[in-house]
């Protein structure tokens, strides 16, 4: 795909990715933002070494941007902060301080594939994929967590999970976000829950509902905090991907010192450090920015939608993220052949062998396919699509 990529001028018959999660859909108020001299003049102190977890300024706007949004029971300050060269490095930095090598974590799947290359290749931290119900595939139930940790063949540590989830582009249930959390603490569990999509919850942000029928007052506190673990990161909400900034959570006093014992490793450029700490303090620009990237993705979301829709091909109704799960078992394929197909004919979207889904029919042949894009190139992307059907 990056040696034939698509250019509307420069090369027209490239190949157009929708398989990469990346919003495009804000580069022209990034950019300008960004290349303020305001925002982005380097100082004499950003020519020296910043401190390893982040600077105090950018973990305290951190922490006050996700305190603004995603409603914590128990604030956070930036002693719950650790910033580091994006969440895939991040998580890695969790696998070395939560597990054992050889240790394992249950995943529900599908899951993003990335977690595999991320735990395995640096803290050799393996995956175990736990089975979603059939009529739902973001209800996990008690049984099929019991059987994946009972069937494992390595120590299990922890549950893993993606919220907003990876590759459904939805959010779990407030029930089912306890049921995980009540079944690690139950049989000694941490819980990883990346929500690098958390402030991409259009639906909820568009609407400003929390979830029907209920407020914030209705939730609970988490049933175990020093052994629940987040992760966050600048690439999806301020699709800032090229940046790699990514951001762990934790209220544990004891994690937090081992990170960032260690976070040498992952450290962010004192000058990136520096742009986002002028990003974040300027609250209405912020606000005003997740707003309206909110609004573009429920419009390029409904766009999409419609034409799957006068297209009938089936999908996963979204309400969050950039990327719907699609069904193209009409096509009557095997998937990898469909996927070199698709790719012949100038679209690359992510098949579901990419989630480490189940090889069974019903698993197969979904597609992961990103919509944060332009609309004149979603539809040429659409149309080729609908070609190779």
């Amino acid at each position: 795909v990056r040696n034939n990529k698509y250019h509307p001028q420069n090369n027209p018959n490239g190949i157009i990715n929708l398989g990469t999660a990346e919003n495009k859909l804000n580069n022209r108020e990034l950019l300008s933002k960004i290349n303020d001299p305001k925002v982005s003049t380097v100082t004499p102190e950003q020519l020296l070494y910043g401190p390893n977890p982040g600077s105090d300024r950018l973990r305290e706007e951190v922490a006050k941007l996700l305190n603004r949004y995603l409603h914590p029971k128990v604030l956070l300050g930036k002693e719950n902060i650790c910033v580091g060269n994006g969440c895939g490095p991040l998580l890695n930095l969790c696998g070395e301080v939560l597990f054992d090598q050889g240790d394992a974590a249950l995943v529900p799947g599908p899951f993003y594939g990335g977690f595999e290359a991320d735990l395995k290749y640096g803290a050799r931290v393996y995956c175990i994929p736990v089975q979603h119900e059939e009529n739902d595939c973001l209800e996990v139930s008690e049984e099929a967590l019991e059987n994946a940790l009972n069937n494992a063949t390595r120590k299990v540590r922890a549950i893993i999970i993606a919220n907003p989830n990876n590759p459904f582009g939805r959010c779990y249930s407030a029930e089912q976000l306890l049921r995980f959390c009540n079944f690690a603490k139950s049989h000694g569990l941490a819980v990883i829950c990346d929500e690098i999509y958390g402030l991409s919850t259009w639906r909820d942000i568009v609407t400003k509902s929390i979830e029907e029928g209920k407020t914030i007052e209705d939730y609970q506190y988490l049933p175990d905090p020093e052994n629940t673990h987040g992760l966050w990161g600048f690439s999806k909400d301020f699709c800032l991907n090229g940046l790699r900034i990514g951001v762990t959570i934790s209220y544990s006093k004891t994690v937090m010192a081992a990170m960032q014992k260690i976070c040498f490793l992952t450290c962010i450029p004192t000058n990136i450090d520096n742009i986002l700490v002028n990003i974040l303090s300027n609250q209405e620009w912020t606000d005003n920015f997740i707003l309206n990237n909110n609004r573009k993705l429920y419009k390029s979301y409904i766009h999409l939608t419609n034409s799957l829709n006068a297209h009938n091909i089936p999908y996963v109704e979204g309400s969050s993220g950039f990327f719907i799960y699609i069904d193209l078992h009409q096509a009557e394929m095997d998937e990898y052949e469909l996927w070199m197909k698709l790719l012949e004919g100038g679209i690359y979207i992510s098949p579901s062998q990419a989630f480490f889904s189940k090889d069974t029919k019903e698993e197969r042949n979904w597609f992961r396919i990103c919509y944060a894009v332009e609309q004149d190139e979603l539809d040429k992307s659409l149309n080729r699509i609908y070609n190779v059907l």
